[in-house]
Formats: C-alpha cells, sequence, structure tokens
C-alpha cells in the first residue's frame, strides 16, 4: 500500500442488529473519510463515490464491501448511478426510491444498447474512491458489524493511538482528568500553530502546576514501564536488545547505579587501542560522565542469561569464564583510554576527564544463585577495585525502589 495512510474506525453509538442491518444513508465518500453499514455477516454498503454532480444530475458510484471467500482480493462490487431531475423537483428519483423511471442492465433488450461516458476527472475520481476501498479492507480484513466511519490518519497520529493500545498504563495517565484536559489544550495549541515562537508564547501561559502534573505523570510511567520490560526480559539473552531496547532508549536506567550525578557521555564508543596498523581498536558499550566533575565511567553490558558462576572449586566455587573475561575486558578498556587519554580528549568535542574512571559490568542474575555462589560473589566484587560488578535483577529492584519512593 504504497502511500497509503492508514484509516481509523469511529463506531456510530447507538447501533443494534435491526439498525445495524437496515439501509442507511451513508454520506458521500471524501478523501479522508469512509462510512460502512453492513447489510450481512459478509457484505457492507459503502460511501458513493461522487464521480459528477450538479443542481440537475449526477453520476456516483454506489460501492459494496464483499468478504469473498473464494477470490479475497475482489472485496468490491457495486453499481453506476447516473440520474437527472427538473428544476422544479425536490429530490432526484433515488432519493424518493421512484423505480417506475429506472434502467438497468436488465432493461437493455436485444439489439439495444447503453453508453456512459467519463470524462477524465470521472475516470480519476473512480479510481481513486475504489484504491481507498480495497486499501481499506485490505487494513480492516473484515466486514465490520454496524454502522462505522473510518477515517484517515497521518503516521504522527498512529503512533499515538499505538502509544494508547499497546501501553495501557499510558493510557490510564492520559484519562486522569487533569491531564486529558491539559493534553486537550496542548493539542488545540499545536493544531494552530504556524510558528515556533506563537508556540512558546502559548506554552508559556499555561500553569505550571498543570505542566508539572503532567511531567510528573509521565515520569512515573516512563519508570513503571521501564522495570515491566525489565521484568518480563530477565530471560532474554539477546545482548543487542539489553543495549540498544533498554538502556540506550532508557539511559537514566544506568545511572541508578551511582550515587553521583551520572548521564549517558556515549554510546559504542572508542576508548583506544588500535595498533599503527589502525586496526584492533576498542569499543565500550557505554561511558557515562559525571555532569559536575566531568570524570567518567565505562559501561559494559553482557546478559541476564549469562553465567556468572563456573562450579565448585576446594570448598568455594570459582567464576565463569564470561565473568572473568568481562572484568579483564573493562580493565583493558581502561588501560587503552589512560594511555590515549590526550589524543582522545583532543578530538573530542565535549570536555571529559579520566581520572581512574569507574568500570561497571552489567551481568547475569543474583536469582539464578545459590546461597553459597551468592556469598563468593559478594567476596569476589567487593575486593575489586574501581570495579562495579552488577546483575540485571538488582538494576530492576533498584527501578522498583525508586517507584515506589516516588509513588
Amino acid at each position: 500500500m504504497n502511500g497509503f495512510t492508514p484509516f481509523m474506525m469511529f463506531r456510530k453509538e447507538g447501533q443494534n442488529m435491526k439498525s445495524a442491518l437496515s439501509t442507511s444513508k451513508l454520506h458521500n465518500m471524501t478523501p479522508n473519510s469512509i462510512e460502512i453499514n453492513s447489510t450481512s455477516s459478509s457484505t457492507a454498503d459503502a460511501s458513493p463515490i461522487v464521480l459528477h454532480e450538479t443542481d440537475l444530475l449526477r453520476l456516483k458510484f454506489i460501492p459494496k464491501l464483499v468478504d469473498n471467500k473464494q477470490d479475497p482480493p475482489k472485496s468490491v462490487s457495486g453499481k453506476l448511478l447516473f440520474e437527472k431531475k427538473r428544476k422544479n423537483d425536490d429530490a432526484f428519483p433515488s432519493d424518493i426510491n421512484d423505480s417506475s423511471k429506472k434502467v438497468s442492465r436488465r432493461s437493455v433488450k436485444v439489439g439495444d444498447w447503453m453508453e456512459v461516458q467519463f470524462d477524465t476527472s470521472e475516470t480519476y475520481k473512480l479510481y481513486k474512491g475504489l484504491q481507498h476501498l480495497y486499501e481499506l479492507y485490505e487494513e480492516i480484513g473484515r466486514i465490520p458489524y454496524g454502522t462505522a466511519t473510518y477515517t484517515r490518519i497521518d503516521s504522527a497520529f498512529r503512533e499515538f493511538l499505538s502509544i494508547i493500545q499497546n501501553e495501557p498504563s499510558e493510557a490510564i495517565m492520559i484519562g486522569e482528568k487533569e491531564n486529558y484536559n491539559l493534553i486537550k489544550i496542548l493539542l488545540q495549541i499545536i493544531s494552530k500553530t504556524n510558528s515556533l515562537d506563537y508556540l512558546r508564547k502559548n506554552l508559556s501561559e499555561l500553569q505550571n502546576e498543570s505542566i508539572q502534573h503532567l511531567s510528573s505523570s509521565l515520569n512515573f510511567e516512563r519508570l513503571q514501564r521501564v522495570a515491566n520490560l525489565m521484568q518480563e526480559n530477565l530471560d532474554n539473552s539477546n545482548e543487542e536488545f539489553w543495549q540498544k531496547g533498554v538502556f540506550k532508549e532508557n539511559q537514566w536506567v544506568l545511572a541508578q547505579i551511582f550515587s553521583c550525578p551520572f548521564t549517558i557521555f556515549e554510546d559504542k564508543a572508542y576508548v583506544g587501542g588500535k595498533g599503527i596498523d589502525n586496526k584492533n581498536g576498542n569499543v565500550c558499550d557505554f561511558i557515562y560522565q559525571n555532569k559536575i566533575s566531568q570524570n567518567i565511567a565505562l559501561i559494559e553490558i553482557k546478559t541476564p542469561c549469562t553465567e556468572i558462576i563456573g562450579g565448585e572449586y576446594r570448598g568455594t566455587v570459582s567464576f565463569s569464564q564470561e565473568l572473568s573475561g568481562a572484568v579483564n575486558q573493562v580493565l583493558n578498556y581502561r588501560d587503552n583510554l589512560m594511555k590515549s587519554y590526550y589524543m582522545l580528549s583532543n578530538s573530542t568535542p565535549e570536555p571529559f576527564s579520566a581520572v581512574m574512571p569507574k568500570c561497571v559490568i552489567i551481568i547475569g542474575k543474583l536469582a539464578s544463585m545459590k546461597e553459597k555462589e551468592i556469598s563468593a560473589f559478594e567476596n569476589f566484587r567487593n575486593s575489586l577495585n574501581n570495579i562495579i560488578i552488577m546483575t540485571f535483577d538488582e538494576l530492576h529492584k533498584r527501578i522498583v525502589d525508586l517507584i515506589k519512593l516516588l509513588s
């Protein structure tokens, strides 16, 4: 459906079985809307396509949507209506259902013939109307019960609707009376805006309390959504999902690791290590920066499914190759960064410092470990110098605790 913006349905109120299946006077099709009225479980009348209309004549195509099980792409049938009236007539013959003057294909006898000629404008209107009908039926894939109006929506509004449909918590937040009224005002302002200055002026006139209430609601729902996303994916072993779908999209999550105000500085950042052949450079998953001191921290992301424990070892446990490898990995990042600091700082637009930068590893789950293994893990990570090892379920718990604090 190249270039076609899908339709959104607005069902009319008060439809029952009797009225839904009765003949309904439908409004003419417009470029942005189509009305549908079901006449059976497999057919529905659709808005007429007006090809030509004056005070005394009109030419329309009256379409019908068909649930064609034998040949699904052929989902539209219809009839052509061409009629005239006198100046003194109050209505066209079809409006008063005057069938005495009706001429149809059945009226054509052997030897007779009938011609209805279209000009280029009429042909184009028929083509576009039929195109809309076929695309609409492909979109909805069924005959809707009762009477419904389908209206074109642009991609931005479609995305807004998708958020409400797929994120019940955000729909509930928008549904709060105070937020709903504010959003209506915002939409009205935006729809009338023809310049950025005008938009700023109108937004500045809104009450601060309303803006703050909406902002707080949005932030709380964002926290809850990320907490749910992490909880639902604690068995997800896709490293790219965690790096891009969670931590890059929600950069504030990793900031919960630190006691100081850290924000993202760069993702997939080069930290040095290239040889004279310009190969074998090191790329760290994330670099976060303390916005006050400008010092940075290096963050390496594994997955919740990455093993932490290796096996039994002389009354205690050893640690997995993945964990020991990750520790050496971030230490290597830090070493190369320190050696290349002056070159990197001169080539980076934003200033930063690297004073014994912290190294952070997000890996595995505590919930998958036994008590003896947790004890050994605590001894190991607490003995490391300037390296933080945090599990995915611990980070999730921090988000949950933050939600409880805010609520």
